[in-house]
């Protein structure tokens, strides 16, 4: 996009679109093109983020030929935690790293304990009961806030260790600030979730630079996200983690959601959109979700502001964000 078109483009946007703009974090992930980053950071410059994861109204876009997600549902398994379920798994290949580039003051950063690090998330993590081998080795827990910003980031790392061998299970937690970021390539284009309490989770496995055996969920409790990542671990124990952490719900016999909201960030050339949803579909910290459009769409179609609707499979494969492999229509509806 040239300076004169972006120009043009900005000069169009409404001023309560400039903030979520500025949290909206395009994302590092499968699918990324240098150009991208250029996109990224023409948003947040025309925001002014300092501190730092077209169709007609009424016309559906035509459905791309995707080979839609499998869905594994055993028939009351989660009523039982003791039942080990069997994870439908994703293979992809290791992640790559992610450091948070949100700016962090010494003076902003106030301590916690484990007990006081569990009430601010409200949150339970009953590890070591599930899996007696594993033991808490983690002591630094804490979150960023002031005066002027209030608390404005929380991401806390939770491990749980075996000290007499390399089996370990991370736990990543944050609520204000979440990471957006899906950084995997898959190794089929097909995105498979199981069934865990109720809820339609992807889980990942990966082998790391060091040949360990990884499995790997992201997902959204309570405006809690949770980052689960393991090493050396079976996945029947991996599995036993995820049963005691996913709160339970009532099973939904459709696997297909809705979300509709206003587009807040438009990236062409990862082919990437971002949008606000209404008011009342999502909690306090969760309002931006990201859309990997697949082949068959294309991003250009669409302008910051355009209030859409999004059918998909699933839970979102990462936090807030909704994989090309899930996505099944989009819609420009009219504003109420």
């Amino acid at each position: 996009m040239n300076s004169e078109l972006f120009s043009k483009a900005m000069s169009e946007v409404n001023d309560k679109y400039y903030e979520e703009a500025a949290n909206y974090h395009c994302p590092k992930n499968r699918w990324l093109k240098p150009a991208s980053l250029v996109a990224c950071a023409a948003i947040v410059l025309a925001a002014s983020f300092a501190a730092l994861w077209q169709l007609h109204p009424g016309q559906t876009a035509p459905q791309p030929d995707n080979n839609y997600p499998i869905m594994t549902n055993p028939k009351h398994q989660w009523d039982d935690t003791k039942q080990v379920i069997s994870l439908n798994i994703n293979e992809i290949a290791a992640p790559h790293s992610v450091t948070s580039n949100i700016e962090r003051l010494e003076d902003d950063y106030t301590a916690m304990s484990y007990d006081e690090l569990l009430t601010y998330f409200d949150v339970s993590l009953p590890i070591t009961e599930t899996l007696s081998y594993l033991t808490l080795q983690s002591t630094d827990f804490g979150i960023y806030q002031s005066e002027n910003r209030g608390i404005y980031y929380d991401g806390n790392s939770v491990v749980f260790q075996n000290p007499d061998g390399p089996q370990s299970i991370n736990i990543s937690l944050s609520k204000v600030f979440k990471h957006t970021y899906d950084l995997f390539d898959l190794a089929v284009d097909e995105l498979k979730f199981t069934n865990i309490n109720g809820r339609e989770l992807a889980v990942f496995h990966y082998t790391d630079e060091n040949e360990t055996e990884c499995y790997y969920t992201e997902f959204l409790q309570d405006d809690v996200a949770f980052l689960l990542s393991s090493k050396n671990m079976s996945s029947e124990d991996y599995a036993k983690c995820l049963q005691v952490l996913v709160k339970k719900t009532q099973q939904s016999g459709e696997a297909v959601h809705t979300i509709t909201g206003d587009i807040i960030g438009v990236d062409p050339y990862a082919n990437h959109i971002g949008i606000r949803l209404n008011e009342g579909q999502a909690p306090k910290y969760s309002q931006v979700y990201g859309i990997d459009l697949p082949d068959g769409q294309s991003a250009d179609e669409y302008s910051l502001g355009d209030h859409v609707e999004v059918t998909y499979i699933g839970e979102p494969a990462t936090i807030l964000t909704i994989w090309a492999e899930q996505f099944v229509d989009i819609s420009i509806e009219p504003k109420d």
